[in-house]
């Protein structure tokens, strides 16, 4: 009797021992801070509250959104469901929880992969569940992990939609962009250019399109129905229509501070500072709301960048995406990333490339430096794989709207990132990667067995 080896449930079990090994691993040698970032104690503080509100009874009307308005709903239920059931082991479990999570996204990998050519489907599907960036950040309480399930998801939808036409997938695809909206917003100006994308891709391979051109329909219908209760609660109780009132914030005390350090050198934190003041000057009396504080910022922020110029501009998004392309995943994880040394941001450097130098080359910590330059290397060679695949996988057959969109949401990724750096950043784009990375593979091995068939003949 012979047994077969389902290659989807082998992914599947083998990505998640990954996980769920590095996980404990660092469990084990941290404890509870392993499974931390800078940005997990915040919103673990705020799960417990939702959590504890829950308990006490006292969450009412638009509290089950939850307590803080710069989290979006659905990853503060995911983080305060496991705070409700596991009480002080939430970060252990909700990190496990993540493993399953991502071990899913490895299977959407193979079925986007599919998409294009069957041939890439099972290295992609390896290359995922190998993937460093996703091993470290689902050991990580961020919300990463399951936006960039949502991503893969929403990604794989739009392919079969484009394949079919069929309602079925329409839903799906609504259903997981407002999923991805209610984790992370950074999703929600993207649908529109993408729903125009999908009509034309569509409508050019099919002599009669009507059917399926009405059954899109159904996905933004969905999305708007999965943001309105967020929408509707930041109309009646704050008087925006804004979705978070981080985006002021993020554009006046990053974004600029960082295209002021790629035009002249200035330290990140001194032009900080300095927005700090020329915003309390120029509004003295405390905000209205958070909103409002938001606005008054991003306002502050458009002045600043306006005083830039275009050149830093497109200077300081060059030297993001190249971070954020080529940093490696290493760097994120705790004990790598909590070893003692300068961070990036407080690294000198009166260029661009003389802080990515120094920060490479002269870290205090020998070790550090050795793992980074390994891992710069490694993902080096990860994306000149990747752009051969990318341009060698073939247009024919209606692959050409999805090579489209592939590309418009990486092109998206980065440009909507900007000048902030960092590995976390590109995971929403890591399924795409994880194709192409599969497609410049069998390029590759192709052309290798051309190159022995030809010294055989």
């Amino acid at each position: 009797m012979t047994f077969r080896l389902r290659p989807l449930p082998c992914i599947f079990v083998g990505a998640l021992a990954l996980r769920w090994t590095y996980a404990i691993a660092v469990f084990a040698a941290m404890g509870e801070p392993g499974l931390k970032g800078p940005d997990s104690y915040s919103q673990l503080e705020n799960a417990r509250a939702f959590a504890a509100a829950i308990t006490a009874g006292t969450v009412h009307g638009w509290d089950w959104l939850g307590p803080s308005l710069t989290t979006m709903p659905l990853f503060n239920w995911l983080l305060a469901s496991h705070v409700l059931v596991f009480g002080v082991h939430a970060p252990l479990t909700y990190v496990v929880t993540q493993g399953i999570i991502d071990a899913g996204t490895c299977l959407l990998v193979y079925g986007l992969a599919v998409s294009l050519d069957r041939r890439y489907a099972m290295p992609a599907a390896v290359a995922a569940a190998l993937n460093p960036t996703q091993i470290v950040l689902s050991g990580l309480v961020y919300t990463d992990t399951a936006f960039a399930f949502c991503v893969a998801l929403f990604l794989l939808a739009a392919v079969r939609w484009l394949r079919t036409g069929k309602m079925k997938w329409a839903i799906v695809l609504g259903i997981a962009l407002g999923a991805a909206a209610l984790i992370r917003i950074v999703v929600v100006p993207f649908v529109p250019p993408m729903l125009v994308l999908l009509l034309i891709g569509y409508a050019m391979t099919r002599a009669s399109a009507w059917r399926g051109l009405r059954n899109i329909v159904a996905a933004p219908l969905i999305f708007v129905i999965f943001l309105a209760p967020v929408i509707g609660r930041n109309i009646f109780k704050y008087d925006s229509w804004t979705l978070t009132p981080q985006g002021g914030i993020h554009f006046a005390l990053w974004v600029v501070p960082l295209v002021k350090e790629a035009k002249d050198g200035t330290p990140f934190a001194h032009t900080f500072d300095q927005i700090e003041k020329r915003t309390h000057a120029r509004f003295p009396q405390p905000a209205i709301n958070i909103y409002e504080e938001s606005r008054r910022y991003a306002a502050i922020g458009r002045e600043a960048m306006l005083e830039l110029g275009a050149v830093a501009i497109a200077k300081a998004w060059a030297v993001g995406a190249a971070i954020n392309l080529g940093a490696p995943a290493v760097t994120l994880s705790p004990p790598i990333a909590q070893l003692p040394r300068t961070g990036f941001y407080a690294t000198a450097g009166s260029t661009a490339l003389e802080k990515i130098g120094n920060f490479l080359f002269r870290s205090e910590s020998r070790l550090y430096a050795w793992l980074l330059l390994v891992g710069v290397a490694g993902v080096a060679a990860a994306r000149l794989i990747q752009l051969c695949g990318a341009v060698t996988v073939p247009w024919r057959g209606g692959n050409a709207a999805i090579l489209i969109l592939f590309g418009g949401w990486i092109i998206y990724i980065l440009l909507t990132n900007g000048p902030v750096a960092s590995p976390k950043y590109r995971l929403p784009i890591e399924p795409v990667l994880m194709v192409f990375l599969a497609a410049g593979f069998v390029r590759l091995c192709s052309w290798f067995d051309h190159i022995d068939a030809r010294k055989h003949r």
